[in-house]
């Protein structure tokens, strides 16, 4: 049996590509990347370089890829993602879904014997779910989360169609529905799953408009636009941005939903070349905030909406400009004031910050930035956009001489590459 290039697959998903995309850019079809990963073929000598380019790696950086020989995997890899099938078969998995209380229909796939009557208690489960997932992401990353939400989603549409409620509870289990999958969206583009991850909003959207519910829908189209702007398409970014502020409305001056966004709008602007309007953007997400009544305080969700959020945000649109003096104070401060359950987002602007110092020339600073999120790393914290944005970064520091780079390099490539 020829072994997987787990590497090769890892290289590829670091660079932001699912293999259909891998493929289109090198000009083949999505079976070859899938041959080239599974260790059956190679590619051909005059598709080497530019694959080698795609990539970001050097010709013997990808010949080393290439000649990897592991042990196959006990799971097979198709766009990144598992199967049902798959994620029950192998025992570590199964185990995850059963502490998640979702073994029974990700497992089987029953319906309406496992469910029979809903009510109340089976909707606060799912939301209770929902709230765990949100923190669990917020400490540890969405890498090893994103199969629990979705297979959760899986059971939550079962209750739907095969369980029998009263119109209240029905009610309920669409709107909890709905924000369930808006969490497997967030935890899906985490992870750098993608399809899953504009499948997940694209449906909380739908059942928004179902269950005629305006948060949701403002979310769902912020999550949207958020994953447009992570996978390097910010005029479309811009256009959920807007469709969702333009949501948003209905909610009132009031609402913290109001601000996210505008968020995802500012990144949209600074990654079309429209300072001006990201700063425009920014300056409104925080006046949104300033007039939040703490209606949404207690839900999950808004936990991350709050002031180093939006300095964060204000210097990763300045980080796009190159105005780095100004991203090194917003990122610093936001850092500072990030409380213990946000390592991973201490960890990602941690990253800008290593980024930013190193653009600026201040390479000892940024050694130690991406020190610091070498060791979240090494304390289990799995975020496919952190290792994404610091391989990208770690390409600037490597290219220094100067002191700590060595042993950060050779870190870096111990934890991560």
């Amino acid at each position: 049996m020829a072994a997987k290039r787990i590497r090769l697959a890892r290289a590829r998903k670091t660079a932001g590509y699912t293999q259909e995309a891998l493929a289109e850019a090198l000009d083949t079809d999505r079976s070859t990347i899938v041959r080239w990963e599974a260790g059956e073929t190679e590619p051909l000598p005059h598709k080497r370089p530019k694959l080698a380019k795609v990539l970001g790696l050097t010709a013997a950086g990808l010949e080393d890829l290439l000649a990897e020989s592991l042990t196959p995997p006990a799971t097979s890899e198709r766009e990144g993602t598992l199967t049902e099938a798959e994620v029950t078969s192998d025992p570590m998995k199964r185990r995850t879904l059963m502490k998640w209380g979702v073994a029974a229909t990700a497992a089987t796939g029953v319906g309406i014997e496992v469910f029979g009557s809903i009510d109340m208690a089976d909707v606060r489960r799912l939301q209770r779910t929902t709230d765990r997932l949100c923190n669990l992401d917020h400490r540890h990353g969405g890498e090893t989360l994103w199969q629990a939400g979705a297979a959760t989603v899986r059971e939550a549409h079962l209750m739907l169609e095969e369980g029998r409620y009263s119109t209240s509870v029905g009610q309920a289990l669409l709107e909890t529905t709905g924000n369930l999958q808006i969490r497997t969206g967030w935890l899906a583009c985490d992870a750098g799953q993608h399809e899953v991850a504009r499948s997940s909003f694209t449906d909380a959207l739908t059942v928004a408009r179902q269950a005629g519910d305006a948060e949701i829908e403002t979310r769902a189209l912020a999550g949207l636009g958020f994953q447009s702007n992570l996978v390097g398409r910010p005029r479309e970014g811009l256009r959920f941005s807007r469709a969702a502020e333009d949501t948003a409305r209905s909610l009132g001056p009031s609402s913290r939903m109001t601000a996210v966004p505008l968020l995802h709008l500012a990144v949209a602007n600074a990654r079309s070349d429209d300072f001006s309007d990201a700063q425009a953007a920014i300056t409104r997400a925080r006046k949104a905030l300033d007039a939040d009544r703490g209606d949404n305080e207690a839900a999950s969700w808004a936990a991350f909406m709050s002031p180093m959020e939006i300095d964060a945000v204000e210097a990763t649109c300045a980080v796009e400009v190159g105005k780095t003096e100004r991203a090194e104070k917003l990122l610093e401060q936001a850092i500072a004031g990030y409380g213990d359950g946000f390592a991973r987002n201490v960890a990602l602007y941690r990253v800008r910050l290593a980024s930013a110092r190193a653009g600026s020339g201040a390479v000892d600073g940024a050694v130690e930035a991406a020190d610091e999120v070498l060791d979240a790393i090494a304390e289990g914290l799995d975020s496919w956009r952190i290792t994404m944005e610091l391989s990208r970064v770690m390409r600037v520091i490597s290219s220094y001489q100067a002191p700590g780079v060595d042993q950060l390099t050779e870190r870096y490539a111990e934890l991560v590459s």
